[in-house]
């Protein structure tokens, strides 16, 4: 089973890659995940000069996402020069050094990338303050420096397709070697109702969220980049399963990003990720992860062609209906109930909007 991938001339065991974040913000953090066997580690975002964020700056809202105000990495450039970078690389982990300018200057962009590749980086990502306005000309001096593999993370602050493709574009251009879709999004804000207060320790209480609450922006973004440019994407944002990277994969990622899944559940989830990808390919007769990469966007381009689908009420499977009850609480019109346990569809009052069929646990309705 070949889970490997290679982009831009970076080849990983596996397409998982830990994300900047506080779970690399040190060699100690960074061995804890990389004992888990992820493809890559990105460092926590180096700057030239350390972050003093707020604490608190993370707060966990159940089990859908976790809002944060965390900054760019509390250590100097000089330690993960001299300690950080090359204690990971001994670590047997490939290592991408995340850098940012601090001032939006590309030569801020390409000192940093410069300085991490002699250290001893495997690629540079370059991301940006929220803002990827200045982004291409930061890649372009960063992998001008480095001679590295650049991947550039952008921030989505316009949800509208034109602004993701002509920024993607612009990154393309500038010589990146993957777009890394997307940040955390933001801002937003969370009050303990009890207390009166923000939750986190921002002068003004707000963060940005992160995990499975944003993931199908990842997977959207994802899809619209590779169709229209064909440009290679890592995911990042929400991914929290194997089969999130399943699905990340079909919609044209090369490889994805994760951070908030083994913050919420701990770093074992890690390697639970990966083995649970390898069982996936296996038990489908898939023999690398190429063979599924953009599956999904033939049919997406189809419906496009042919129109939105209309389908009708859904069919209900006797032998695998459980009579559970959940199809029959969460219809808006009450037109599905179960009647001597298993669920019928009263199809005079069902409008087949789907709400039953994804909420059933055990996948008893579908078309």
């Amino acid at each position: 089973m070949d889970l490997s991938v290679e982009i831009g001339g970076l080849g990983l065991l596996n397409p998982l890659i830990i994300a900047s974040g506080p779970l690399t913000a040190d060699l100690h953090t960074i061995g804890r995940v990389a004992s888990q066997g992820p493809g890559a580690v990105v460092t926590k975002t180096i700057a030239v000069r350390p972050a003093s964020p707020p604490r608190p700056n993370m707060y966990r809202l159940s089990g859908f996402g976790l809002l944060n105000c965390e900054d760019w990495s509390e250590k100097p450039l000089s330690y993960w020069v001299e300690e950080g970078i090359p204690g990971a690389k001994k670590l047997g982990v490939k290592v991408v050094a995340s850098v940012v300018s601090l001032s939006g200057s590309a030569d801020e962009v390409g000192e940093l990338a410069e300085a991490v590749s002699g250290a001893g980086a495997d690629a540079i990502e370059v991301t940006c303050l929220y803002d990827p306005r200045d982004l291409p000309d930061q890649v372009k001096e960063a992998k001008s420096r480095s001679g590295l593999p650049t991947f550039a993370k952008v921030s989505i602050p316009v949800l509208m397709d034109e602004y993701v493709t002509e920024i993607a574009s612009r990154l393309m251009r500038a010589g990146a070697d993957a777009v890394v879709i997307s940040d955390t999004y933001g801002p937003a804000l969370h009050v303990d109702v009890k207390t009166r207060e923000a939750v986190l320790g921002k002068a003004d209480g707000s963060g940005r969220l992160s995990g499975p609450a944003i993931k199908p922006f990842t997977m959207y973004f994802t899809a619209l980049v590779t169709r229209k440019l064909g440009a290679p994407v890592i995911a990042c944002g929400g991914i929290s399963s194997a089969e999130d990277v399943v699905e990340a994969l079909l919609v044209g990622a090369w490889a994805v990003e994760i951070c908030t899944v083994p913050l919420l559940k701990g770093v074992g989830v890690i390697g639970e990720i990966v083995r649970g990808l390898a069982s996936f390919l296996e038990s489908n007769g898939i023999q690398s992860v190429s063979e599924i990469r953009g599956a999904a966007l033939e049919r997406i381009k189809q419906r496009e062609e042919s129109g939105p689908l209309r389908v009708g009420p859904p069919r209900v499977s006797a032998e695998k209906c459980t009579g559970c009850g959940l199809c029959e609480r969460v219809c808006p019109r009450g037109a599905v109930s179960v009647v001597n346990g298993k669920a019928a569809v009263d199809e005079s009052q069902c409008t087949a909007c789907g709400l039953c069929v994804s909420t059933c646990p055990v996948r008893a309705l579908g078309w």
